[in-house]
């Protein structure tokens, strides 16, 4: 038998005893009271064979530390025994422990896997696994899901003492037990408590008595109520599946739902009490809503594609136009550029001196006004990217939050980015072509400046031509090695 079962014997032992009082946290297990020899005995058990991960201590009416096998028949102790928890795996002992792990959210919220040593029907839900546990604590083998947004953002909740759960799918079963033992059964109770407080608008707590709202027409303020053992667990579950784990729009179903179980709801009657047998009725009206809900809501969205379609089209337009005019102002400064240089070569020879420092400067204004006025067209087709981003990326979540972000990166990014794209290439084969007038004519003003003359120019091209077949021969006699 695993160490967790032989504690777990003790613990049955101990209870025969009329005083005893066992309490549970996770990693921490406290036994008092007066034990019999065979409950001592137990004890004294499991601590003989206490593994490295577990620690006891026994306490006697002297406040003195002793081993429970030294301890007298009838003598009144307190055991102690305590592990390291482990983070998303819960380990308890004792159906206690059980109990104060699930009316407690802050552990039943991030757990993945709960093992129980007084349980040998495995069952699990859609926020954590239960499962026997056998063996050395172990920790978390599954994948916890994301959770959806929990019931606490729908409910108000007035008061610490009384809450809707954080999440609903610890209170939703995916698999149901072989046997329904005294775990799944204590997990049924709270849940269909849990359950019950995520549907209504309001949890509250007046002069003592805990009370819900129901937000419908006429708005109802009523007793919660004490669990009603007739109610029918599974529509709890559906009610709740439907509100909160159907899609993202929950705070719309869980509002149809609250409207319907507010009508002809008797003044005097308990939550708890009238919630078996209406919700049923009220669900099935709910669904109907949401569904005339979605088609009303459909017209809206088909008209905001519509807006959307409309608007890319101007856009991706507009970036077109942007490249145009990119590209009709770069050849104008070209076609000026080549103007000038049509002029100093149709002038007379005879009549005019191989170089000349007007036609040097006239070519030198020239190149700076090319590329000046080149820097400046994509300075300001930059700053209008930017602002058409800046826009785009503050009106998308307002405009445009019906859409996930792969439909809104398929129907808009996209065609935005090819648009982008198609000018950044168009920018890059004009900056070619720029650069490569601004350099013949810095080359020509420096010519007609005196710096060399052409047949400078000739030997050092040539110079240049010959010494990069050269090195082409070089990297061809090395491919061949």
């Amino acid at each position: 038998m695993s160490i967790s079962r032989n504690v777990h014997a003790a613990i049955d032992a101990s209870r025969l005893s009329g005083d005893c009082v066992v309490s549970e946290d996770h990693g921490r297990l406290r036994v008092a009271g007066r034990l019999s020899r065979d409950a001592l005995f137990r004890w004294q058990s499991v601590c003989d064979q206490l593994p490295v991960w577990l620690k006891i201590s026994c306490i006697d009416e002297s406040e003195d530390s002793i081993a429970p096998g030294v301890a007298r028949d009838g003598e009144r102790v307190r055991l102690t025994v305590n592990f390291e928890p482990i983070e998303g795996a819960v380990h308890l002992f004792t159906l206690e422990g059980w109990r104060s792990f699930l009316l407690n959210d802050d552990l039943v919220t991030p757990a993945a896997v709960v093992r129980l040593a007084f349980s040998e029907n495995p069952f699990a839900t859609k926020g954590f696994i239960v499962e026997p546990w056998n063996g050395d604590p172990k920790g978390n083998e599954f994948v916890t899901q994301t959770p959806v947004a929990g019931p606490r953002r729908q409910v108000r909740c007035h008061s610490a003492e009384f809450m809707a759960p954080s999440r609903i799918e610890p209170w939703i079963t995916v698999t149901k037990p072989n046997a329904e033992d005294v775990a799944w059964r204590e997990w049924r109770r709270i849940a269909m408590e849990m359950i019950a407080r995520s549907l209504p608008s309001e949890l509250f707590v007046e002069a003592g008595v805990r009370r819900v709202a129901l937000s419908g027409q006429p708005p109802r303020r009523l007793n919660f109520g004490e669990l009603d053992e007739s109610c029918s667990f599974q529509l709890l579950q559906d009610a709740a599946d439907w509100v909160y784990l159907e899609g993202t729009d929950n705070e719309v179903r869980h509002t149809f739902l609250t409207a319907e179980l507010t009508r002809e709801w008797p003044a005097d009657a308990s939550f708890f009490r009238e919630i078996s047998g209406r919700v049923s009725l009220a669900l099935d009206s709910a669904r109907l809503l949401y569904k005339a809900h979605l088609r009303s809501g459909s017209k809206d969205t088909l008209k905001a594609l519509a807006d959307l379609r409309k608007s890319l089209a101007d856009d991706v337009q507009k970036l077109i136009q942007q490249a145009r005019d990119l590209s009709n102002a770069i050849w104008r400064d070209v076609a000026l550029a080549i103007g000038v240089l049509a002029i100093r070569l149709a002038m007379d020879p005879a009549k005019t001196a191989a170089t000349s420092k007007p036609f040097a400067i006239i070519f030198l204004v020239v190149a700076i006004y090319v590329g000046v006025s080149f820097w400046i067209a994509i300075s300001t087709n930059d700053q209008f990217f930017k602002k058409f981003d800046d826009t785009r990326s503050a009106w998308r979540p307002k405009l445009y939050a019906f859409l996930d972000n792969g439909d809104y990166k398929s129907l808009a990014d996209d065609p935005i980015n090819g648009a982008i794209a198609t000018y950044r290439s168009t920018e890059r084969k004009i900056a070619v072509v720029v650069a490569v007038v601004v350099i013949v004519l810095l080359i020509l003003a420096c010519m007609e400046a005196g710096f060399f003359s052409l047949d400078d120019v000739r030997t050092f091209l040539a110079g240049v031509w010959a010494k990069a077949i050269v090195f082409w021969h070089a990297v061809l006699a090395w491919l061949h090695l």
